[in-house]
C-alpha cells in the first residue's frame, strides 16, 4: 500500500527553469543593452575628450559594437555547442580564458584597423588622449587592454549567470530523477508483490517443500534477494550490468516456477559489457514487461532473449520475447516503457535511447542504446 505521503513525494510539483523563448530575449536584451553602454561610454568620450566629430567617432565605436556583439556571441554558441559547462571547474576555466584572449584579440585587431580606415592611424583617438605621454606601442597595449577589460566583465556576467542557471537545471534534473526513480521502483514494488505473483511463489514454493526441499531453499533465496533488491533504499542510480542481470536472474527464476516449460530463456551477453553501467531495475522492468504483454498471454509460452554488447561506443541492450499476434503498441506496457525511456532521458539526455519495434509479427523487441 502506498503511502500518502509516499504518493505526494512522487507527485510534488517541481520549480521550473524560464522556458527558452523568454531566456534568448533576456539574453539579447542585455547583451545589446551592454554593448550600448559601452558604445555610448568611448564615442561620447571620444567627441568630449577629444575633440572629434560624431560622425567619425560614431563610425568607429559602432563598428566595434557590431564586431563585440558578434564575438561574444560567438563565444556563447561555442560554449554551448561543446558543453564548457559540462567541464570540471578547472577545464572551465581553461576553456573561458582562452576564449576570452581570442575574443579580446579580435575586438583589439578590428578596432586598431576601424581606427585606421577612419582617422589613418591604429589609436583610437580617446587613447591617444589619455594616453598621449606614452609610445604609440603603449597606447597599443592600453587599448587591448582596455578591450580586454571590457570582455572580461562580460565574460564575468555571462557565466555567472549561466553557471548559476546549470546549477539550478542540474538540481531540478535530480529532483526530476529522483521522482521518477522513485515511481518507477512503486511500480516495480507492485509488480512485485502483487498478490497473484506472491500466490503463485508461495503456492509453488509449498509444493516444492515436500517433494524437492533443496530446490524450496533456492527459491526461497530467490524470493528474499529480489525482494531486498527492490526493496533496499539508497541512492544508488546506476548499476553495473551484472549486477542488474543477477536480480533478473532471481525474477527469472521465480517466474520460471509459473511458468515453467512455458518460458524459454536465451541469453547472448559480451563479457565487456557486464562492467557497463545502467539505470537500476531498467533491464528488469523489461524483462517484466516482456513476461507479463508476451510469453505469459501464450499458451504455449514462448522464448526471452536477453543481449548486451559494446558498439560504437555504446552499451546495445535488447529484450525480444514472443507475444500474441494482435498485441498493440498500446497493450506492450506503455506505462513501464515510458518510464523507463523518462528515467533515461534524466540520467543521460539525448544520448540513450528506448526503442520498442513490433515490426515482426508475433515477436516484440525493446532496445536500448546507452552511452558507454
Amino acid at each position: 500500500m502506498i503511502s500518502d505521503k509516499t504518493a505526494s513525494l512522487v507527485h510534488a510539483p517541481s520549480r521550473q527553469l524560464p522556458n527558452s523563448r523568454v531566456r534568448q530575449l533576456a539574453y539579447w536584451g542585455l547583451q545589446l543593452l551592454g554593448w550600448g553602454f559601452h558604445f555610448w561610454a568611448q564615442a561620447s568620450g571620444e567627441v568630449v575628450f577629444a575633440a572629434v566629430p560624431w560622425s567619425k567617432a560614431g563610425t568607429l565605436w559602432g563598428g566595434v559594437y557590431f564586431a563585440n556583439v558578434a564575438l561574444t556571441d560567438l563565444l556563447r554558441r561555442v560554449a554551448k555547442r561543446n558543453a564548457w559547462l559540462e567541464q570540471r571547474p578547472g577545464a572551465l576555466f581553461f576553456r573561458v580564458f582562452v576564449g576570452l584572449l581570442l575574443v579580446s584579440l579580435a575586438s583589439f585587431l578590428i578596432t586598431t584597423w576601424i581606427s585606421q580606415l577612419v582617422y589613418g592611424t591604429p589609436v583610437a583617438p580617446i587613447m591617444g588622449t589619455f594616453y598621449g605621454k606614452l609610445s604609440a606601442r603603449g597606447q597599443l597595449i592600453n587599448q587591448f587592454i582596455s578591450c580586454l577589460l571590457f570582455d572580461v566583465m562580460w565574460v564575468a556576467i555571462y557565466f555567472g549567470l549561466a553557471i548559476q542557471r546549470h546549477r539550478h537545471r542540474t538540481e531540478l534534473a535530480h529532483v526530476q530523477l529522483g521522482k521518477a526513480l522513485q515511481a518507477a521502483e512503486l511500480r516495480l514494488l507492485q509488480a512485485q508483490l502483487n498478490p497473484h505473483f506472491l500466490f503463485n511463489s508461495l503456492n509453488s514454493l509449498r509444493a516444492l517443500i515436500q517433494d524437492e526441499p533443496a530446490r524450496a531453499q533456492q527459491t526461497v533465496t530467490h524470493l528474499a534477494r529480489s525482494l531486498r533488491y527492490t526493496l533496499q533504499a539508497n541512492d544508488e542510480h546506476l548499476v553495473t550490468l551484472a549486477h542488474e542481470l543477477e536480480m533478473v536472474d532471481d525474477y527469472l527464476a521465480l517466474e520460471s516456477l509459473r511458468l515453467a516449460d512455458r518460458l524459454q530463456i536465451a541469453r547472448d551477453i559480451a563479457p565487456d559489457a557486464l562492467q557497463e553501467r545502467v539505470p537500476r531495475m531498467l533491464i528488469q522492468t523489461l524483462v517484466e514487461n516482456a513476461i507479463k504483454h508476451g510469453i505469459a498471454r501464450l499458451r504455449p509460452g514462448g522464448t526471452l532473449g536477453i543481449t548486451a554488447r559494446l558498439a560504437s561506443g555504446e552499451l546495445l541492450v535488447t529484450v525480444s520475447n514472443s507475444r500474441p499476434m494482435d498485441l498493440t503498441p498500446d497493450a506492450g506496457g506503455g506505462v513501464g516503457l515510458k518510464n523507463s525511456a523518462e528515467r533515461l532521458r534524466l540520467l543521460f539526455g539525448s544520448r540513450a535511447t528506448l526503442h520498442l519495434d513490433l515490426s515482426i509479427a508475433g515477436q516484440a523487441t525493446a532496445e536500448v542504446r546507452i552511452p558507454a
